[in-house]
């Protein structure tokens, strides 16, 4: 049995096959359109009677029409979004506080554990690890912090 006697239909389908996992391999998400097409093809050749030149206009047609309606959206849900702001660029809010996890002894920066995240934190004072803290601002990569005053301290 040759490949030629095989059904249209099942060689269309193949095709899809191999262009999803050749998209696998391939950057760009433009290879997974062409599967699409493919399968746009077997359809057409199982539903109607087809020529090859008609069941190529219906690979060409499909593989076109995704691409150009469906890449921008599927390219977000695969690829992901990227945020080019990160959480302190858009303010820190009143009465951000974090913890000290490395003593900052000025002149020299320590860190401080904020929203998840690990910052260089400079202050006035030496401030002690496990101290909570305040943000008060941020420049560039480090913030500035001052102790949270506990009850009974002015």
């Amino acid at each position: 049995m040759s490949l030629l006697s095989l059904s249209p239909v099942l060689l269309w389908f193949l095709a899809g096959l191999v262009f999803f996992a050749l998209e696998l391999l391939l950057p760009g998400l433009i290879v997974f359109f062409f599967g699409i097409g493919a399968w746009c093809a077997a359809l057409a050749a199982y539903c109607l009677p087809m020529s090859l030149s008609g069941q190529l206009l219906v690979f060409l047609a499909a593989s076109i029409l995704a691409l150009g309606l469906l890449r921008s959206t599927l390219k977000k849900v695969f690829l992901g979004r990227k945020i080019d702001v990160d959480a302190m660029e858009r303010g820190v809010p009143d009465g951000a506080v974090g913890e000290v996890i490395e003593a900052i002894a000025p002149p020299a920066t320590g860190k401080v554990k904020y929203g998840g995240s690990f910052w260089l934190a400079a202050a006035d004072q030496p401030i002690a690890v496990g101290t909570v803290v305040r943000i008060l601002k941020k420049e560039n990569l480090i913030v500035n912090v001052k102790p949270v005053a506990t009850e009974g301290e002015a």
